[in-house]
């Protein structure tokens, strides 16, 4: 694969994790539910997010794709999987169209905001080659609380990354968007800290086997306390730079969105 590593971490759960300045930027997933396939996430690329569904269907055909969030780094593959139902809350939903959309217009027409996309690690980020034709697909199915896909179970408990964001469930193993980083700043300027603090409260009560990240290794429950603390110390205006943490640049950032 040219933009993940794909993992397989249990019977019927495989976990994409991105290779760095590729084409994917965050991991994605899929799990065998049932006789098909379900997709979690899509990477920024539709390069990317084809060699996931070609790598999804030697396993069996997909059924789903699921968005964890609005941010592209996770929605911009969506087109790989236009044939299929695509699921997210409603208010992803709604996010996609309004933000999602709105980011891949000024990446593709304005040169200054193209590099500052890159240089933020790609909320917005396509690839250069395929930002001309660029489509980004909104999802095609909502869901208010939780919803069983042939025995994946997808949910939400609200807003904490962003104003709404989903996790997979499958047997013991969490997909988690990007509600769970791992060795990586997290970014805070578009959710609620406070409320992402009882979320992971709520993921650490349930003792995952493993957590297939936003961004960063596949972990697991021993990796949500390095998270808390982080968040509470930007809470508390203790919070600085983890060494080791990928995309220290994002501290900064994190600073100035919670004081402004």
């Amino acid at each position: 694969m040219d933009h993940f590593r794909l993992d397989q971490i249990a019977d019927d759960a495989w976990a994409a994790i991105a290779i760095p300045d590729r084409g994917a930027v965050a991991n994605a997933g899929f799990v065998r539910a049932g006789d098909d396939v379900v997709v979690f996430d899509t990477f920024v690329s539709t390069s990317a997010a084809d060699q996931l569904r070609i790598a999804a269907e030697v396993v069996a055909p997909v059924s789903y794709a699921i968005n964890s969030h609005w941010h592209g780094d996770h929605v911009n593959g969506n087109k790989s999987f236009d044939d299929v139902p695509i699921v997210a809350t409603e208010r992803t939903r709604e996010l996609v169209e309004e933000r999602g959309r709105v980011n891949v217009e000024a990446f593709r027409d304005d040169p200054e905001e193209r590099a500052r996309a890159q240089r933020e690690g790609g909320t917005a980020a396509v690839l250069e080659e395929e930002v001309d034709d660029f489509v980004l697909l909104v999802p095609t199915n909502t869901f208010v609380e939780q919803i069983e896909l042939d025995g994946a179970v997808v949910e939400t408990l609200g807003g904490g990354h962003t104003e709404s964001d989903a996790f997979l469930w499958f047997e013991d193993t969490l997909f988690a968007g990007d509600l769970v980083v791992i060795e990586t700043h997290p970014w805070v300027g578009h959710g609620d800290v406070e409320h992402w603090l009882e979320i992971l409260d709520a993921f650490e009560a349930r003792r995952p086997r493993l957590i297939v990240p936003g961004h960063g290794p596949v972990g697991t429950v021993d990796d949500i306390p390095p998270l808390r603390r982080y968040l509470e110390g930007l809470l508390a205006g203790t919070a600085g730079v983890v060494d080791g943490w990928d995309h220290p640049d994002l501290h900064e950032r994190n600073v100035e969105a919670l004081s402004s």
